[in-house]
């Protein structure tokens, strides 16, 4: 297990996504109630195949109060591979990342270093399930981490329909994902709830919550909360285009990944995104560069 978020903000960074938040000031409207099984049938409607995707991006992150900006390609082979390549606004390559179901390699060009690695021995990324189906989810716009055969209930705020996970009432009380950059707040005054928490880090502990637009039941956020951890991820979809006249794609993105320690934030807008592209997906390391031996 990683001891600190290095790791996810690397993939944060080598990820990406862009502002797009539900609008406070929108007002809340009455939603027809829609029962579990209606909201999870509509989710499997909504999934949706493909071979390859490409898409170029701007970014914005925020990573422990450091800002930076920057260029990027992002291309996917469906369940094989996500390659990234990160440049500075002046066209500069930074940083390249190759992750594979096996692996994860990357490039930094700035520090002449490079790093490679099984992913059995970093995919859990903190315990929130950021592997590479995951990550892949991420980027995409599917569900992280769902299982239909996994309890939930449905609910609605005026605004989206809700598909949350059914957890104790005490273990969903003892985190709270909170608005702004910080993302994370912790609270746990229960004495009983504090040994159960130390003791234990089962499915009973990660809360997740998948919130879906009313008028297409498209992924509007999702947020997966280890509370046992004092670790979550929240991610925000907006300006959906179809791609392609087939594919709904959110070209605005956010993400934020936070632990009781450290956070980090990506803000992304995509363009030129293809689906079915024929691919290329080059990595090549110097002999000049030399190995990053432990995360930084």
């Amino acid at each position: 297990m990683i001891k600190n978020l290095s790791y996810i903000s690397i993939i944060l960074l080598l990820a990406f996504t862009s502002c797009a938040k539900k609008s406070t000031t929108e007002k809340t409207k009455r939603l027809q109630g829609r029962s579990t099984k209606f909201l999870q049938e509509k989710i499997e409607e909504n999934h949706y195949d493909f071979e390859t995707l490409s898409a170029k991006f701007t970014a914005r992150t925020l990573i422990n109060n450091e800002k930076i900006n920057f260029k990027g390609s992002l291309k996917i082979k469906r369940d094989s591979i996500i390659w990234i390549s990160l440049t500075k606004l002046g066209g500069v390559e930074m940083i390249r990342l190759v992750l594979t179901e096996d692996s994860i390699k990357f490039i930094n060009k700035w520090d002449k270093e490079y790093f490679m690695a099984e992913v059995d021995k970093i995919d859990k990324l903190q315990d929130i399930g950021l592997g590479f189906s995951a990550i892949q989810d991420m980027l995409i716009g599917e569900l992280i981490d769902y299982n239909d055969e996994n309890k939930f209930s449905s609910s609605n705020d005026g605004i989206t329909y809700l598909l949350s996970s059914r957890n104790k009432g005490k273990i969903r009380k003892a985190s709270t994902i909170v608005e702004g950059d910080s993302l994370l707040a912790i609270s746990i005054e229960d004495k009983k709830l504090q040994k159960a928490l130390e003791k234990n880090t089962s499915e009973d502990f990660v809360i997740r919550n998948y919130y879906l637009y009313p008028d297409n039941y498209w992924l509007a956020q999702q947020t997966i909360n280890h509370v046992s951890m004092q670790q979550a991820i929240d991610i925000v979809y907006d300006n959906y285009e179809i791609i392609n006249e087939k594919y709904p794609f959110a070209m605005l993105q956010s993400i934020r990944i936070a632990s009781k320690e450290k956070s980090s934030r990506v803000d992304m807008k995509y363009f030129q995104v293809q689906f079915n592209k024929k691919n290329r997906y080059p990595f090549k390391i110097s002999s000049k560069y030399v190995p990053i031996k432990k995360a930084k």
